[in-house]
């Protein structure tokens, strides 16, 4: 008779029947567990760890039923839990049931010789298990506590936009704590201890959000710009700058000392030479500059550089120095969109 024939007979004379669970076993079944008990006769003569393996397999899946129905109540109460601003809703997650078993079912066998019947049962402990989600748990704020470290170190160092950066990777951390805690309501954990863990979550995602808003301008740009056209003021230069840098996404502000970055220019213009031709005249010159980039944040020069260009015009010096300064803008430019933060 094959071992399927076999197993059918078992069932039909009462082979995975819940059995009465052995004395030793009693602390499994109490308030405190999820448990499924099963005994056979071995009336077959199967090998034992056959008849085993069955028995188990059969105590498995009743305990995945449990388990199961405990996890459809939770998910038909839909509840929210409010906290400040911080809504979880325990939404359905019985695709998690299979994995729960696997990770924290706990099975245990015994053969009474005198009877020769064998007892199964497959268990799980709801304080472990809701310690292994606290586990769980802790790890994500770990996780949270190490993304907010990191932007406390690119901010003292005035890398904001990573700072930025790494806050955003720490979001979607929050969402995965709905997990943990959908199992701490199945498990039964006690109000004044999820209370607790609620707190918790939500104090670390409002420093994080706190964190970002602070952030939302992004890295801060002062421009000291000083340029001069032969005796006379060439503001056009700064302000084509900052137009420029502002389609990059740049943000500036008017104080040095409450920017990340200071971009410091002095420009001036020198005539070069003039020239008489039948058509009239020629004028040339160089527009000089010298560009530094400071980063407040640590008091370091980050970028310094010079440049001269030169500038044409028929009608006189100055507006040769203006031609040079369109060409010397462009220039300041790229040097700037080279070496700046964004």
């Amino acid at each position: 008779m094959n071992r399927i024939v076999a197993i059918a007979l078992l069932v039909t004379v009462g082979l995975f029947a819940r059995a009465q669970c052995p004395s030793e076993w009693l602390q499994y079944t109490t308030s405190g567990y999820f448990y499924d008990v099963e005994s056979a006769q071995n009336e077959q003569n199967l090998p034992e760890a056959s008849l085993k393996s069955d028995l188990l397999d059969l105590a498995r899946a009743n305990l995945s039923k449990q388990i199961e129905v405990r996890v459809n109540e939770v998910s038909r109460i839909d509840k929210n839990v409010v906290n400040g601003n911080t809504d979880i809703r325990y939404t359905s997650q019985r695709h998690f049931t299979t994995d729960v078993d696997m990770k924290l079912a706990e099975t245990r066998s015994i053969i009474d010789r005198a009877s020769g019947k064998m007892y199964v049962i497959a268990y799980i402990n709801k304080e472990e298990a809701c310690n292994y989600y606290r586990k769980e748990l802790q790890m994500l704020l770990s996780n949270v506590d190490q993304a907010l470290e990191m932007a406390k170190n690119y901010i003292n160092t005035g890398f904001k936009t990573k700072a930025k950066d790494e806050l955003g990777k720490a979001l979607p951390l929050f969402e995965q704590t709905s997990e943990p805690f959908f199992w701490f309501n199945v498990f039964g954990m006690d109000e004044s201890q999820m209370s607790h863990y609620l707190d918790q979550v939500h104090q670390k995602e409002q420093s994080v959000k706190a964190k970002l808003a602070e952030l939302e301008h992004g890295v801060t740009y002062c421009v000291v710009c000083s340029a001069d056209n032969f005796g006379k003021n060439y503001p056009k230069l700064k302000n084509e700058l900052k137009g420029e840098l502002s389609k990059m996404g740049c943000n500036f502000v008017d104080d040095p000392a409450s920017a990340d970055y200071v971009i410091r220019i002095e420009a001036s213009t020198r005539e070069y030479n003039q020239m008489n031709t039948t058509n009239g005249s020629a004028y040339f010159g160089f527009v000089d500059a010298t560009i530094a980039i400071d980063k407040n944040a640590t008091g370091q020069r980050i970028f310094e550089d010079e440049i001269s260009v030169k500038g044409s015009h028929t009608i006189s010096f100055e507006e040769a120095g203006r031609d040079g300064y369109k060409k010397v803008s462009k220039e300041i430019s790229n040097l700037l969109k080279e070496n700046i933060e964004l």
